[in-house]
């Protein structure tokens, strides 16, 4: 009866770390992939500045990456337009995997 006892002790530890463990691992990659989407998004604002650079009349769209029918979709879109007071607003949506974030800089033509 004791064995049975110590046995059930130990499973339900056992069984409480491995939760908290997985729980953990979940954690981690939701804030890596967060991270990596910040990272893009800027990444696409900066293509974008580059466009600019070349070309100071372009309005448009640029992009780059993995489409979701990838394992691990990654990439950004990043579009360049007007605003009302003359400056142009560059606004990019970075993404890995089930992480988004989306960054907009305002810059003087």
């Amino acid at each position: 009866m004791m064995c049975l006892f110590f046995v059930v002790m130990v499973s339900g530890f056992l069984l409480n770390i491995v939760r908290t463990e997985t729980l953990q691992l979940a954690a981690t990659r939701n804030s890596i992939e967060y991270e990596q989407a910040l990272y893009r998004a800027n990444a696409g604002v900066h293509h974008a500045c580059a466009q600019l650079m070349t070309d100071p009349s372009w309005r448009g769209s640029v992009s780059e990456g993995l489409l979701p029918p990838s394992a691990s979709p990654a990439g950004y879109t990043a579009t360049a337009t007007d605003n009302a007071a003359g400056l142009i607003v560059i606004t990019s949506t970075g993404y890995h995997g089930r992480g988004q974030r989306t960054v907009a800089a305002t810059v003087q033509p």
